[in-house]
C-alpha cells in the first residue's frame, strides 16, 4: 500500500507564537498567584488537586485547541486521529514490557529478587488513579500545548531553506517546555530532594525527548502516553525493579539498552504503522503567511 501523506500548512504569522507564549505565561503566573483562591472543593483521586484546580489547568489545552484552529491545523494534523490511538498503545506498551525484561535481567544477577516486583508508593488503584490524572492533566494538557502546536509552529514558520527545521522546533518547544514549570518551583519548591540543576536538566531533556518522538512517529499520542508514565509515584515509567540499585557498568549497560529500545520502537513504528498500516504522514509543515500577525 502506498504511503498517504499531508501538508500541514498554518495560516497565521510568526506573531502568533509570540501570543501563545504570552497566554501561556498569563496563565501560568495567574494560577500560581490564585493558589489558594482555585483550591477548593475535593480533592481528585490519586493526585494533590482539587476539582477547581483541575479544571483549571485545562486552560493551556483550550488555547492550542483554539490556536490550532485558527491556524486552520485539524487534531489529526497535529497527530491526534482516532487511526493512531491503538499504534501508538501497542509501542508504547511493547516499550515498557521490553524495558523491564531488560531492567530485571541486569538487576536480578546483581541484586536479586529484592528489587524486584511493586515500586509505586501508592496502591494499584492510587497507581491508576494517579496515571489516568497525570494523562489528563499534565501530559494531555502540555504535549498538546509544546508539542502538537508549538513545536509544529516554530517549524512551520521557519523558511524550508533552513536546515534542521525540525532540531530547531524540537529544542525551542523543550526551552518553553522547562521554563513553563518556573512558577510552579517558585511557589511549591522542587518535587522530591532533587538538586535545582538536576531538575532543570530533566525537564529538559525529557522535552527532548517528547519532542523526538513526536517529531519520528508523527503520532502525539506516543509522548502523551511516555509523559504520563513518566510522572508515575514512585518511579519514572511503568516499571517493575527497583532502577536504583543499578550501578557502574550495570547502569551504563541499562542506559545504551534503554537508548537503543526508544531508537527501535520508532523504528519499528515508522515499518509498521506509518509504512504497513498506511497511516498517514507528514510531507511537510509550512506557513502560508510570511506577517507576523
Amino acid at each position: 500500500m502506498s504511503n498517504q501523506t499531508n501538508h500541514i500548512t498554518f495560516n497565521r504569522g510568526s506573531g502568533w507564537i509570540g501570543l501563545f507564549v504570552v497566554a501561556l505565561v498569563l496563565y501560568l503566573v495567574g494560577t500560581r498567584l490564585l493558589g489558594d483562591v482555585l483550591r477548593v472543593g475535593p480533592v481528585l483521586p490519586g493526585s494533590e488537586i482539587t476539582v477547581v484546580e483541575g479544571a483549571v489547568q485545562f486552560v493551556p489545552l483550550v488555547l492550542a485547541l483554539w490556536f490550532l484552529r485558527a491556524e486552520g491545523v485539524s487534531l489529526a494534523g497535529i497527530g491526534l486521529s482516532r487511526d493512531r490511538i491503538v499504534p501508538a498503545l501497542v509501542t508504547v506498551t511493547g516499550f515498557y514490557v521490553l524495558l523491564n525484561a531488560v531492567g530485571i535481567g541486569l538487576v536480578l544477577p546483581t541484586v536479586g529478587a529484592s528489587a524486584i516486583g511493586y515500586q509505586w508508593t501508592v496502591s494499584p488503584v492510587m497507581a491508576l488513579a494517579a496515571f489516568v490524572n497525570g494523562l489528563i492533566f499534565a501530559a494531555l494538557i502540555e504535549e498538546v500545548a509544546f508539542r502538537g502546536y508549538l513545536q509544529s509552529k516554530v517549524i512551520a514558520v521557519l523558511p524550508s531553506t533552513i536546515q534542521f527545521r525540525g532540531a530547531i522546533g524540537t529544542i525551542t518547544a523543550s526551552v518553553l517546555f522547562t521554563l513553563a514549570h518556573v512558577p510552579r518551583i517558585l511557589t511549591s519548591g522542587i518535587p522530591g530532594s532533587q538538586a535545582l540543576a538536576t531538575y532543570g536538566a530533566l525537564l529538559l531533556f525529557s522535552g527532548l525527548a517528547f519532542g523526538l518522538l513526536y517529531e519520528y512517529t508523527q503520532n502525539l499520542y506516543v509522548p502523551i502516553l511516555i509523559h504520563a508514565a513518566g510522572n508515575m509515584p514512585g518511579t519514572i515509567g511503568i516499571v517493575f525493579f527497583d532502577s536504583s540499585t543499578l550501578q557502574g557498568g550495570t547502569l551504563a549497560a541499562y542506559t545504551l539498552l534503554y537508548l537503543a529500545l526508544v531508537a527501535s520502537l520508532v523504528v519499528v513504528y515508522r515499518r509498521v504503522a506509518i509504512g504497513s498500516l498506511n497511516l498517514q504522514s507528514w510531507s511537510g509543515r509550512d506557513n502560508v503567511n510570511r506577517d507576523p500577525v
